[in-house]
């Protein structure tokens, strides 16, 4: 039998040394922050499904902002004393939004990473804010978008928005418009067609109270299709029978290969036709149509090469890895984000939440976006707001307008490499 006096000093032993196994167990499992030596961020990508071409490009853009960054020793992170790359880790989350909020719960709670990106697109976007509320993570999203600034503030105070909400879109929209009518007065009647996403309706709902307000022509024609409908002949001829002389199509994607070739079958040829950044500057849209079908569309960007020459380095990086141009809407959105995360946490000096968070909503951040190289966010959208507006001319898609502003202060910015609208669009034959 051991003594009472034994007992009592070996079980004194035994808890210091569970205590400092336990110790020992905690450090191993979570390192110390001087140890890191990368920052992890994680997202899910649409690899599979309807999104999955806008899925690649838009991992492709990551790739090369994350490559571009490293090569330049990562990202300052004062209060560990050094510089950090950037380790990417992403699903396939299938262009499903439920798929989506899983897999980043997952990101969070199992591969603990350090922040989150975005994945592409307003639905599957939307669909993660309440795994990004849960967990008190701000992110700076790229492909959304959402219909007020007023509403940012009820869906999520932690989401930044590199692209701007349906008013100020509509309100360019309106303007590019009226631009084009001042200058032309015998234009009159607009029709105003789109895809029913959440984008689109958006688009269109404030284009027409815009155009309204500023007493900009007369709407004669306005109508919406399923985004999956494989032929509007009946809309288009009905369009046609209004006599537009302006034509909006807010196209999406794959929408775009029905409006375009139904609307030359029917011979249906506005002096003026303008899309979208998603329906007109994918490759497949440029691979799809021959010069003479895009000849003279109007449609907008997030960025043009010639804009900055860091900008001009990713887009010809971009060309040299996949052998052809980048879609420049996608990726303007991308390379913002992607940057502005970067300038957060060294303005931050930490990787801590709520500094972060504290820095996107009161800091402002330099990125090479020519003259809106200086940005901040005001109501959690981006500032200023910018639209590249590009008009295929010879087979080239050259920039004649660039819109900035918010609604419903509009302005032109003038600049040496725009070039002159073509007036009117090619007639289809």
């Amino acid at each position: 039998m051991l003594s009472r006096r034994i007992v009592i000093v070996l079980l004194i032993v035994a808890i210091i040394a569970a205590g400092s196994i336990a110790g020992y167990l905690y450090i191993f499992q979570r390192a110390p922050a001087s140890s890191k030596d990368n920052i992890l961020v994680g997202f899910t990508l649409a690899q599979s499904g309807p999104l999955s071409a806008q899925g690649t490009e838009q991992l492709r853009a990551y790739q090369i902002c994350i490559d571009n960054i490293n090569r330049q020793g990562g990202i300052n992170v004062p209060n560990l004393g050094r510089r950090l790359p950037i380790k990417p880790i992403y699903y396939d989350d299938s262009s499903d939004p439920a798929k989506a909020r899983s897999l980043y719960e997952k990101l969070i709670s199992e591969d603990r990473v350090d922040f989150l990106w975005p994945p592409f697109g307003t639905g599957i976007g939307l669909g993660i804010v309440p795994i990004v509320n849960k967990h008190g993570v701000p992110i700076i999203l790229a492909t959304q978008t959402i219909a007020t600034e007023e509403r940012i503030k009820n869906v999520s105070p932690n989401i930044y928005l590199t692209f701007m909400t349906f008013e100020h879109v509509g309100a360019m929209y309106a303007a590019v418009i009226r631009k084009i009518v001042l200058d032309h007065p015998e234009l009159r009647r607009i029709a105003i067609i789109y895809a029913e996403t959440d984008s689109t309706v958006g688009w269109a709902t404030w284009t027409e109270r815009v155009l309204r307000e500023w007493g900009v022509g007369e709407i004669v024609y306005k109508a919406s299709y399923p985004l999956t409908a494989t032929d509007i002949r009946g809309l288009l001829q009905r369009m046609a029978d209004a006599k537009p002389d302006i034509v909006l199509a807010l196209t999406f994607g794959a929408d775009s290969y029905v409006v375009i070739p139904q609307m030359r079958e029917l011979n249906i040829n506005p002096r003026v036709l303008i899309m979208t950044g998603p329906g007109a500057s994918t490759r497949d849209f440029y691979l799809r149509f021959d010069n003479a079908t895009r000849e003279g569309i109007i449609y907008w960007t997030n960025m043009y090469p010639e804009m900055d020459p860091v900008l001009k380095s990713f887009w010809n990086e971009y060309v040299n890895r996949y052998g052809y141009a980048p879609v420049p809407d996608m990726h303007g959105l991308v390379y913002k984000s992607c940057l502005i995360f970067k300038s957060a946490i060294e303005k931050a000096g930490s990787l801590d939440y709520k500094k972060v968070k504290e820095v996107l909503d009161k800091e402002s951040f330099e990125i090479p976006f020519g003259p809106f190289s200086r940005v901040r966010f005001v109501n959690q959208t981006i500032d200023p707001p910018f639209l590249v507006w590009l008009q295929y001319q010879g087979g080239e898609a050259r920039p004649i307008f660039i819109t900035y502003g918010r609604y419903p202060d509009i302005r032109f910015l003038d600049v040496p490499y725009l070039a002159p609208y073509i007036y009117p669009k090619p007639v289809w034959r």
